[in-house]
């Protein structure tokens, strides 16, 4: 497959996960570039679906919020609470190692899919 066209699927459907269920859309770009860039050190991957898990959530926002689908309230004290979170983060990003990165990553995805099973 020609990388252009995996790169427009990859994108595709991580848009498409991203809009319907307001978030997936990272994990899936996450997948993509780690079997694409086998060698790649996780921070780039990383930092790279931060980029374009912005931009697909500043257009899954403007829709949402066209159809009446956002408590601005919460957004807002949510997304300042993020601040310090992200800072920190961005901050730690740069500081671990890429392996560790992906293994705090798997655990994140764990923990998350048995929230969502209803594990817990």
């Amino acid at each position: 497959m020609a990388r252009w066209m995996f790169v427009a699927l990859v994108g595709g459907a991580a848009g498409f996960v991203n809009g319907l269920l307001g978030t997936g859309g990272g994990i899936l770009l996450v997948f993509a570039l780690n079997y694409m860039f086998k060698n790649a050190d996780g921070k780039d991957i990383y930092a790279t679906t931060l980029v374009v898990t912005l931009c697909m959530s500043a257009v899954s926002v403007f829709i949402y919020g066209r159809g009446g689908g956002l408590q601005r309230s919460e957004c807002l004290k949510y997304g300042i609470a993020a601040v310090p979170g992200g800072l920190i983060g961005a901050y730690l990003l740069d500081r671990l190692n890429g392996k560790t990165v992906k293994r705090l990553f798997g655990v994140l995805l764990i923990v998350a899919g048995a929230n969502m099973s209803g594990l817990f």
